[in-house]
Parts: C-alpha cells; structure tokens; sequence
C-alpha cells in the first residue's frame, strides 16, 4: 500500500508540472498579433503626428497675424505675404496661405484671421489618413 501512495503522489506532483509547463507565456501567434498592432498604431503615430506639429506652428503664426493689428488693416495681399515669410521662416513650404488662412473683412478691425486646412497622410496601399484643422482667432 505505501507504493501505491507514493505512486499516485508522483503522479500528481507529474501533473502539476506538466500544466505549470503549458502555462508559461504567450505563444508565438499572439506574440504576432501583439507586434501586429503595435505596429499598426506606430505607424499610425509616425504619419498624425508630424501633421499636429505643423499645425501648432501655424497656430502659432495665425495667432501673431492676428494680434498685430496694424498689420491687419492693410490690403489683403500684405497679410498673405506676411504669412508667406512666416512659413518660409518656420520651413513650411509645402503649405500655402491662400490654402490654410481665411480672412475676412471685420470693420474697423481690418481682417479676421480663421485658419482651416486639412493634411492627407498615405498610411499603406490606398489608406490614407486625413488630419482637419480649424481655428479662429475671435477675441484677441
């Protein structure tokens, strides 16, 4: 009878292990999955957030446009050339004023300053990621 104890003990301290062996991280699939989505999510990451940085640098010009308020009651073309050689100082080049500032006329104020533009990103194949920017300058 003591055999037969010892036996069955072995037994279930085998069974034990066994199961503490198949339990012992994650298999190679969702390891993949995981890298998958990971991925996906950088390259996400990787194409949006140039795009909101450029737009905190044209904030940043719209909002000198429109505090300066001498500069904004002339002609229509001197605030867009203003604009112009503050993207050409900043190394936007691909944007252009007349694309990404709407004025408009605001009595003695001279102009309203509204920025809105959109960015087109290729994310892979025929995806693309589409980054819509708007915003007005209404009480400074």
């Amino acid at each position: 009878m003591t055999q037969l104890a010892v036996s069955n003990g072995a037994k279930k301290k085998n069974h034990r292990s066994a199961f503490a062996r198949k339990q012992n991280g994650m298999s190679l699939v969702v390891l993949l999955i995981v890298l998958s989505v990971a991925a996906f999510f950088g390259m996400f990451a990787f194409k949006v957030v140039p795009s909101y940085l450029e737009f905190l640098t044209v904030k940043s010009i719209g909002n000198d446009i429109a505090t300066n308020a001498e500069l904004l009651k002339k002609p229509k073309s001197k605030v867009m050339q203003a604009i112009n050689q503050a993207y050409r100082a900043n190394s936007l080049y691909e944007l252009k004023p007349e694309e990404s500032f709407v004025l408009k006329k605001d009595g003695a104020r001279g102009f309203l300053v509204q920025i809105d533009y959109e960015k087109r990103a290729t994310l892979f194949s025929n995806i693309d990621v589409v980054t819509r920017f708007n915003h007005t300058y209404d009480d400074i």
